[in-house]
């Protein structure tokens, strides 16, 4: 706890706080799951000094932080707090940071900077009294101080910040087309959106997420050698930076566009059949394959390996060239699909069909319920994952498609029927997507059930190679290394049995067993080690295969959390994976290792997910409203309805474009729509996150 002073000199008060998030989307808030303290958790309490060190990282550098925060004092007139705690003692770090704001008495000019360095995550809070913007704040914490965290730079971090800090007070960055303002959650009547049915292309926009990897490295990069690419005419001028941020909007835009036009094919298919909509079926699969390339220029990007800058802004270029041209590509169709379905002229039966679709899906949600609750049962809570939150999830979209129902109602009363057909076809999306987490929740017993088997012969399998280490090679020390971490690893799979998130622990057996029978492949018969290489590959690329494609699903039906990082390392694994399957009757060797860099990177794609979700948690959360029932060019729907495009009935609307994505403009894709977050008071931030 830290101690508890009176207050201090130099204070204004609490000051009228307004939600930062008042440029992006409505969000739904989700349920914080508190977990007790970790050892050296600090709780949120009165700051008695203006640099607080309990993590004890800026030892030897509290002369060059205060000069900072002197310095930015006299030239912007801000008060720059910085505690740096082990930990936030379970809370998210806007949490931590609000409520020790609040307990310290902040207000008026003061700025507070909070850092937990064992967590690995930090936040920022101030009150509109600072002359602060959320949008300033965000540029301060992603350009200037998340870089130097990233680093293990502490020091370098405040004094970063410190001047971010006086450039955004003296020049405040636009906060992009479309916003409502920064009222409350509520406005008036209107339609409950989830956020997770929201497309995320007004947070990249707004609060700067992009690959801080990226930002970094390209300061680091050495200047090309001589006959390295040019860049791309389009790109030359423009900073790299804005590069990515670029190429970040469009990856999440094309991969909205394309999931969402995937999902209304096959709408269409239903309907009309394979053979009516073969044609749309060839552009969606000629743009997928170019998602594909931009994301593996992207994964290239945030590898290990540092490109030059020049090449590194070609890449960028070539991302945002592939994606555009995706984009068009689709859009040239729209309107040929929009005439297939017809829904403008018979949007008003469409509208009292998708009302009975609502009532039929409603109606699995007692069983959803039950599902839930056996499977709780049975499983730790670690490996249900969000299983258990997809049932309030999928009722949120059922009750957001009677909104939409209504409004689409009204619509045709008063003869707008493209307003008419934007809502009914939200409804569609809505209905869709709550089938899927309906979906996922049948899956989901028999998904445990298969993994706490495979669990089993994962470990047998691997309990095999040790042996085989202990006899063919008992003092080699690479070998024993990866022993001792295999037997770990052993361990936490048999504790997953019963605790633990056993699909987890089986990506991480199988890691390790590839880097045993990597080392030990010199030393086993060649036959022999083939064999066993393609039955392992055999027994494993089912479970990878469904596993990448229960990921992807995932991302999917929350996209309008995620981001593009995530999106890139389920790409990149879905590709690798198909290169794996390919490869396997003629090289088992590669295979196996394409099976397994693929397996890696959807993991952490569903660990990066997660990570995006908690951040839009910690953003604000909780449902917004706006006035006059549905405004189509605000609304976005997992990437169908987006920033002010066309809205006639094609594959949705966004920055231009009529299959859904990104862009710019009015809505939410340009950091507009709906409002504030959740209601109530609060200051704001940058959003914080991970470093």
């Amino acid at each position: 706890m830290l101690t508890q002073t009176g207050n201090r000199a130099g204070h204004r008060g609490p000051g009228a706080r307004v939600p930062w998030l008042a440029t992006l989307a409505a969000l739904v808030l989700w349920a914080v799951v508190l977990v007790a303290p970790p050892a050296g958790a600090e709780e949120p309490g009165n700051l008695s000094d203006q640099i607080h060190d309990t993590a004890g990282v800026l030892s030897g550098s509290e002369g060059e932080v205060q000069d900072a925060l002197d310095q930015l004092q006299d030239d912007a007139g801000l008060q720059l707090w910085v505690a740096y705690v082990p930990t936030f003692d379970g809370l998210t770090g806007a949490e931590w940071a609000e409520q020790t704001f609040d307990a310290s008495q902040m207000g008026g000019n003061d700025v507070l900077l909070a850092v937990a360095v064992e967590d690995r995550a930090y936040s920022s809070w101030t009150t509109e009294q600072s002359g602060l913007t959320p949008e300033g704040m965000s540029v301060v914490e992603q350009d200037f101080i998340e870089p130097a965290l990233g680093d293990d730079d502490w020091a370098g971090a405040v004094v970063a910040g410190a001047e971010g800090l006086a450039q955004v007070h003296d020049d405040p960055p636009s906060t992009g087309g479309g916003s409502s303002g920064s009222g409350g959650s509520s406005s008036g009547g209107g339609i409950d959106v989830p956020w997770f049915f929201l497309v995320p292309a007004g947070a990249i926009a707004a609060s700067g997420i992009i690959s801080a990897r990226g930002r970094r490295a390209a300061r680091r990069r050495p200047a090309p050698p001589a006959g390295m690419p040019t860049e791309n005419a389009t790109t030359q001028g423009v900073p790299t930076q804005e590069l990515e941020r670029q190429a970040a909007e469009a990856l999440v835009g094309l991969d909205n566009a394309v999931r969402s036009a995937e999902e209304e094919l096959a709408f269409a298919e239903a309907q009309f059949g394979e053979q009516r909509t073969q044609e749309f079926h060839q552009v969606l699969g000629h743009a997928k394959e170019q998602a594909r390339q931009a994301f593996s220029l992207r994964q290239q990007l945030d590898d290990d390996r540092e490109e030059p800058e020049p090449v590194a802004r070609t890449m960028l270029g070539q991302i945002i060239a592939l994606c555009s041209g995706a984009r068009s590509a689709l859009d040239q169709r729209a309107k040929e699909f929009a005439k297939l379905r017809s829904l403008e002229d018979r949007v008003p039966e469409f509208l009292e069909e998708l009302a009975g679709r609502v009532t039929e899906v409603r109606g699995r949600l007692p069983v959803a319920e039950q599902q839930i609750q056996g499977l709780s049962a049975r499983y730790p809570a670690m490996a249900l994952g969000t299983v258990t939150k997809q049932k309030d999830q999928a009722a949120q979209l059922l009750d957001s498609c009677d909104g939409f129902i209504a409004a689409g109602r009204e619509s045709v009363g008063s003869g707008n029927r493209p307003s008419a057909v934007a809502a009914a076809r939200a409804a569609e999306e809505a209905i869709g997507q709550a089938v899927r987490l309906l979906d996922a929740i049948d899956r989901a017993g028999d998904e445990l059930a298969n993994s706490r088997e495979a669990l089993s012969q994962a470990i047998a399998s691997i309990s095999s190679d040790i042996r085989d280490a202990a006899r063919l090679a008992p003092k080699d020390q690479t070998v024993q290394r990866a022993v001792a971490k295999a037997r770990e690893v052993i361990e936490r799979g048999q504790d997953a049995h019963t605790s633990g998130d056993p699909l987890a622990a089986l990506a991480a057996l199988d890691a390790a067993e590839y880097q045993l029978d990597t080392l030990l492949e010199p030393m086993r018969d060649a036959e022999s080690h083939r064999t066993k290489v393609r039955v392992d590959f055999t027994e494993r690329a089912q479970r990878v295969g469904a596993r990448l494609r229960s990921i992807d699903e995932t991302i999917s039906t929350t996209r309008g959390a995620v981001n593009s990082s995530a999106r890139t390392r389920i790409s990149e694994a879905l590709r690798l994976f198909d290169q794996a399957q390919a490869a396997a009757a003629e090289d088992p060797t590669q295979a196996s290792s394409l099976l397994n860099r693929a397996e890696q990177l959807g993991e952490q794609a569903l660990s990066e997910a997660q990570q995006d979700i908690d951040r839009f948690d910690d953003w604000g959360g909780g449902r917004s409203r706006r006035s006059g029932g549905l405004d189509p060019v605000s609304l976005i729907l997992g990437g169908i309805l987006s920033g002010g495009g066309h809205h006639h009935g094609g594959w949705g609307g966004g920055g231009g474009s009529s299959w859904g994505g990104g862009g710019g403009g009015g809505g939410f894709g340009g950091g507009g729509g709906f409002g504030g977050g959740g209601g109530g008071g609060g200051g704001f931030g940058g959003g914080g996150g991970r470093f």
